[in-house]
């Protein structure tokens, strides 16, 4: 049986929990989850209001008879002597990627919360010390925590070295320009790793293109978001991640002459990845998220932080201390959590588990 779920998505799979309490056993199974699709089970978050220290939790979407075991604080990392605190930096397929006070000592940790499995992962030299270098980024010059992306770094767990890539930008000729144009922001989700391929979406005056990087840092291709492909300019840069196999691009539309005439969210796919043909999936209305007639037409409004990965469903952070989901199949919003505190401070990265133990990740306690 066990077998059997194992091929379904893993949406099916959560629903079969709810047929009857032993189907709900065996899906919980310990052994068995290791072999089951995972779908999402909430959200980290962080608060650095006081800039020093990070405050972790997790917000847990799914009713549950037994408690899901997580430890927002990773106190099976903090209680060692060496590591003081943690400082959240991304999160990938069930990892998260922190850094602690003690930087130059240990470098990065990558730990899997599920597992309580971690290793440390040296800092590379073509990245600047806490600065998110997933993406492998180099400042090119300060202010506006603004990351110029000339290059690219990649972390081997099996040699246990950094390779670097420097980025060849007149291999085409659309990319002429990127490199003193483009830039990431720090604080923005702009990137997903999406079937072994890393998308970014850079900022930039002139282009409007997701760039799309492979694991050695070679440039795959360009892949021109709608609003380029017909003419038209979005209000910021957007957000990019993947849902149901396929990769997905959201953003707001603003009058230029009035923002408050118009201001919808417009959700796109990308219906066939190689012909990079984009699809209107939903558009929803400032009002109907917020309940305000006027914005003031920027990220201040909302930020995306995540798409369901198996449903039509957007979370959307709402200031002050609101965050919210859209589901775009009902058409309805709700409200998932509140913050004590304003969520200018906090940092979300959505969870789902990964039960399986890895050799990449030597150390667990």
């Amino acid at each position: 049986m066990v077998e059997i779920l194992a091929r379904l998505p893993a949406r099916s799979v959560y629903r079969f929990k709810c047929v009857a309490k032993a189907w709900r056993d065996l899906i919980d199974d310990p052994l068995n989850r290791k072999k089951l699709p995972q779908t999402l089970e909430g959200f980290f978050f962080t608060d650095n209001s006081d800039s020093t220290v990070e405050d972790f939790d997790f917000i847990n979407l799914l009713p549950r008879s037994v408690p899901l075991d997580i430890d927002p604080s990773s106190s099976f990392l903090t209680k060692r002597p060496e590591i003081e605190h943690l400082l959240f930096s991304d999160s990938c397929n069930g990892l998260l990627f922190e850094h602690s006070n003690s930087l130059d000592v240990l470098g990065y940790i990558v730990c899997n919360p599920a597992t309580k499995q971690w290793q440390t992962v040296p800092t590379c030299s073509c990245c600047l010390p806490l600065i998110d270098c997933l993406e492998g980024l180099d400042e090119a010059e300060p202010g506006d925590d603004q990351v110029f992306v000339l290059s690219v770094c990649a972390y081997s767990s099996e040699i246990g070295t950094w390779s670097h890539s420097q980025l060849n930008w007149n291999e085409q000729g659309q990319l002429e320009g990127w490199c003193t144009q483009c830039y990431l922001s720090y604080w923005s989700s702009k990137h997903a790793f999406f079937n072994g391929i890393l998308h970014l979406l850079p900022s930039s005056l002139h282009h409007d293109q997701i760039v799309a990087l492979d694991v050695q840092g070679k440039t795959q291709r360009m892949i021109t978001i709608p609003a380029a492909a017909e003419g038209r300019r979005w209000n910021y840069n957007g957000y990019i991640s993947h849902s149901q196999g396929r990769l997905h691009y959201i953003n707001n539309e603003v009058d230029a002459h009035d923002c408050k005439r118009r201001y919808d969210l417009s959700i796109w796919v990308l219906q066939d990845y190689d012909r990079q043909e984009w699809r209107l999936k939903d558009t929803v209305s400032f009002l109907k998220l917020s309940g305000k007639k006027s914005c003031t037409g920027s990220t201040s409004d909302f930020l995306v932080v995540a798409i369901h990965q198996d449903c039509n469903v957007v979370f959307i952070l709402q200031p002050l201390n609101r965050l919210i989901a859209y589901d775009m199949d009902r058409k309805e919003v709700s409200v998932i959590a509140t913050f004590e505190h304003d969520n200018l401070g906090v940092r979300i990265a959505p969870y789902v588990p990964y039960f399986l133990e890895s050799q990449a990740l030597a150390n667990k306690l």
